[in-house]
């Protein structure tokens, strides 16, 4: 009976999938252009080049993308730290669609590709490449991609850990906010010489952003880090599109010690979800599920395409080759995915697709093991 159930029900997924993605992609070309996101990264980037200390100036930002959206368009802003921006300079440094292109085959390649070392064969590749976060990441040009392939990479990499470290160092300069507990996960595993490299990278990344932006790049962007939360809670269809715990109670208009409350149980949850699966005999698709998953329970604000560097790990277990409960993962997936319409409330999916006990048995048991 299940042989039979199965493939029904990956063509269903796939055909939902499918007719989900083309309304997506009808309704984006339709309102905006394709990598709209890339473009306020690669327009801040270029503006950086000439003028550093405008790297933050938000309406600076926003102007230099008036040739392609237009006047009267909203505020877009670079946010990212300047760690980013310089690893972002071989971008900037060719027109904007050259760029766009590289930027998505490149990543995009990489994501793939660490994917595959998870999730061999068909079946799950499609399922992740036909996954709404992930062609909407792919369509603004956002970093889900590297994200995903370099954390994915690092988890799977224990025998070249500087390699891993170094993975691990340049994802957390592009996006901390998402990689806050490694140091944790990485302790809990024994990774010393992992943990050792990324803080080395990554120091060596800002070290290189003060020596190409100075220090008022660094200044600005903190400064430039509570503008952006504002701008990101008065705006009605941005807040819409909040997948985390903390954005979902802002936008039903909790406030004050009820929020605060919910900001340290998040925290507290986040912290409890790596040490239990850094803690266990997990595979990599599970520790990077529960990796990146904290960083979404600990962040304020985080867009749908976000799920698109967990959707690997989740992607891989609902296509399984000897697990029974491969019906439960997929659906993980399905609702995961519908976040796209506007469901704000992730904090139930993560708890259902990243508990240990429900993700059943390691790929590669690891209790004990450290790195070579």
């Amino acid at each position: 009976m299940e042989s039979k159930i199965r493939p029904i029900a990956l063509a269903a997924v796939f055909a939902l999938f499918l007719w989900i993605d083309l309304r997506l992609i009808l309704a984006m070309v339709e309102v905006q252009p394709l990598g709209i996101d890339f473009l306020a990264i690669w327009s801040g980037v270029r503006i950086a080049l000439e003028h550093p200390d405008r790297l933050y100036d938000f309406a600076a930002v926003t102007q230099s993308q008036q040739w392609l959206l237009g006047e009267g368009s909203k505020v877009r802003p670079f946010v990212y730290p300047p760690s980013a921006a310089l690893l972002f300079l071989p971008f900037a440094l060719v027109g904007f669609w050259t760029a766009f292109a590289g930027f998505i085959l490149l990543t995009g390649a990489l994501y793939l590709a660490a994917a595959r070392r998870i999730a061999p064969g068909i079946a799950p590749l499609v399922l992740l490449a036909l996954a709404p976060p992930v062609v909407l990441s792919g369509l603004i040009g956002q970093l889900s991609f590297l994200i995903g392939g370099l954390v994915l990479l690092a988890l799977i990499l224990r025998d070249r850990p500087v390699v891993a470290g170094a993975l691990l160092g340049i994802a957390a300069a592009f996006k901390p906010q998402l990689l806050v507990l490694f140091p944790l996960a990485l302790a809990l595993e024994g990774r010393w010489r992992t943990l050792a490299a990324a803080f080395a990278t990554g120091g060596l990344v800002c070290l290189g952003s003060l020596a190409a932006f100075g220090v008022s790049a660094w200044t600005g962007w903190l400064a430039a880090l509570p503008r952006f939360a504002r701008l990101v809670a008065d705006d009605a269809d941005l807040m819409r599109n909040v997948v985390t715990p903390v954005g979902a109670l802002v936008r039903l208009g909790v406030g004050g010690p009820a929020l605060a409350v919910a900001q340290a149980a998040c925290v507290a949850l986040a912290v409890g979800l790596v040490w239990r699966t850094f803690r266990r005999a997990s595979s990599p698709g599970q520790r990077l599920a529960a990796l990146i998953g904290a960083g979404l329970l600990i962040t304020p604000y985080a867009m749908q395409y976000e799920i698109a560097v967990i959707a690997p790990a989740v992607a891989a277990l609902a296509v399984p080759t000897g697990d029974r409960r491969w019906l439960y993962h997929l659906l993980a997936l399905l609702l995961l995915s519908l976040t796209l319409p506007g469901l704000a409330i992730l904090l139930g999916l993560l708890v259902c697709v990243l508990a240990p006990d429900v993700l059943g048995r390691s790929e590669r048991p690891q209790l004990g093991e450290r790195e070579a």
